[in-house]
């Protein structure tokens, strides 16, 4: 089951998927973050909206890559998740996030669809 991980921060929203197999890499790096002070909300599934990136086609142009984006990410620990082909940085989806409730542990999140929010600062 895909497992997805929406981070709101000063680039955008960027999706991050991965599969079961890679919960525990997640729930270390998710633990990294709740110490580092962001806040995950566990979300109601939006299923439909998370569809992985057509990788079977090759490109004929160049043009073509401009339609297939990918988005980079300032952050480390998901950057070499995706880097090491154990995660992938998908289109975030259109349907709103229901929250369901403030997660309270790294393995809450990383198995279910979440959203994680940086803590405030002041400027």
């Amino acid at each position: 089951m895909t497992r997805a991980l929406t981070i709101l921060n000063e680039t955008g929203d960027v999706t991050i998927t991965w599969e079961a197999e890679n919960d525990e890499r997640m729930v270390e790096i998710i633990e990294r973050k709740m110490k580092a002070g962001v806040t995950f909300f566990l979300i109601e599934p939006r299923m439909g909206g998370l569809v992985a990136p057509d990788t079977s086609k090759q490109l004929k142009k160049v043009k073509d890559a401009l339609k297939h984006r990918a988005l980079s990410m300032k952050d480390q620990d998901f950057e070499a998740m995706v880097a090491e082909g154990k995660a992938e940085l998908v289109q975030t989806p259109a349907a709103p996030a229901r929250t369901v409730r403030k997660a309270c542990t790294a393995r809450e999140v990383a198995t279910r669809e979440s959203v994680g929010v940086q803590q405030m600062r002041g400027g």
